[in-house]
């Protein structure tokens, strides 16, 4: 699984799968965008790390934004895959259709009293990935409440998106993930922004690797 993406030791991923990871049994209140944000800043500061391919997968686009905004000098590329994009002052879900975030405040006020969106049972079919396989069954596992406070807390931006970094927007398009919609538009009605269109599912990095590999490393 995204075996090729191992080598890409340059490479910094933002979070892409619902949920917060090996970091799950922090979830609580206090949780925002924020705090997404300054764990990226951390890791790339206390690695000292330089000319980052910073990475932001879907909701991922969004704390990468941020990064971009804090500490531009430590970062090469901005790459959104089929990402969210953001604007300063407005929040995750002042990006999806009002239904889908109504459904997602909803599920989590019935799971756990609005504190996080629960992990879904299925996955959706628009990410490629087909139920049964090993796939499918690893990232059904890996998926964790994701705190709702990420989605509705507003991302504050210095400068404008991107920073005046050089940044790629990869549009996974066989299918296109309907809810971003509305950040890709954005994109193409900015200018500076390189546009690859990729055919593949929206969890591209699991379904086509070695095509995902191959851009990050001709960047």
């Amino acid at each position: 699984m995204a075996e090729p993406l191992r080598a890409l030791g340059h490479s910094v991923y933002a979070p892409s799968f619902t949920g917060m990871g090996d970091r799950a049994h922090l979830l609580g209140p206090r949780i925002d965008i924020e705090t997404f944000v300054e764990d990226l800043v951390q890791l790339i500061v206390s690695e000292e790390l330089r000319d980052v391919v910073l990475v932001g997968h879907s909701f991922g686009g969004v704390p990468v934004s941020g990064v971009a905004d804090r500490i531009p000098e430590a970062i090469g590329h901005l790459v959104y895959l089929d990402a969210i994009v953001p604007e300063s002052g407005k929040s995750v879900f002042s990006t999806y259709p009002a239904a889908e975030a109504q459904a997602r405040i909803e599920a989590a006020e019935r799971a756990n009293g609005g504190l996080a969106a629960p992990a879904p049972l299925a996955l959706p079919q628009s990410i490629g990935l087909r139920p049964g396989s090993a796939d499918y069954d690893w990232v059904l596992r890996r998926l964790t409440p994701h705190p709702m406070r990420t989605y509705t807390s507003a991302l504050t931006l210095r400068n404008l998106v991107g920073n005046g970094l050089p940044r790629t927007y990869v549009h996974c398009s066989e299918p296109s993930y309907a809810t971003i919609e509305g950040s890709r538009a954005l994109v193409r009605s900015w200018p500076g922004w390189r546009w690859i269109e990729l055919r593949a599912p929206h969890e591209a990095m699991i379904t086509h690797p070695d095509e995902i590999a191959r851009i990050l490393l001709a960047i």
